[in-house]
């Protein structure tokens, strides 16, 4: 049986934060943000408020170089880029995995139901400054 959430303010206030929002932001990041709005706000209640968002599929846990999680609330198929210098997030398309690349990851028996394709490299702002 499906838990039902009781509505939330917060939560709705977060989640809305996080649609609008394509940098991926950090707990901490939504947190001071959001203050402002809702002077009442904890970081424990944003901590709280995104592990349901996520447990409830509307939203996805990023984790970075530095094991800073971050959050995206889209939540298709899609790839992350993860700047090796400045710690950005980026979407990216889903590669085109054949098929015989699957069944190599995968035990016999093993059914694979979701698959999390992340990236590192250096973002083309770093890239630009380490030329100049």
């Amino acid at each position: 049986m499906e838990k039902k959430l009781r509505h939330s303010h917060q939560r709705d206030m977060i989640y809305n934060y996080l649609l609008c929002s394509k940098e991926h932001p950090s707990a901490d990041k939504i947190y001071e943000d959001l203050r402002a709005e809702m002077p009442n706000l904890s970081l424990g209640t944003v901590y709280r408020n995104l592990k349901l968002l996520e447990e409830t599929g509307k939203i996805r846990r990023v984790t970075t170089l530095q094991n800073v999680e971050r959050y995206d609330a889209c939540c298709g198929e899609h790839a992350h880029f993860i700047c090796e210098k400045c710690g950005c997030v980026k979407d990216l398309p889903m590669p085109q995995i054949p098929a015989e690349g699957m069944e190599c990851v995968a035990a016999e028996g093993d059914r694979i139901s979701w698959l999390n394709v992340t990236l590192g490299g250096i973002c083309a702002a770093c890239a630009d400054k380490e030329i100049n």
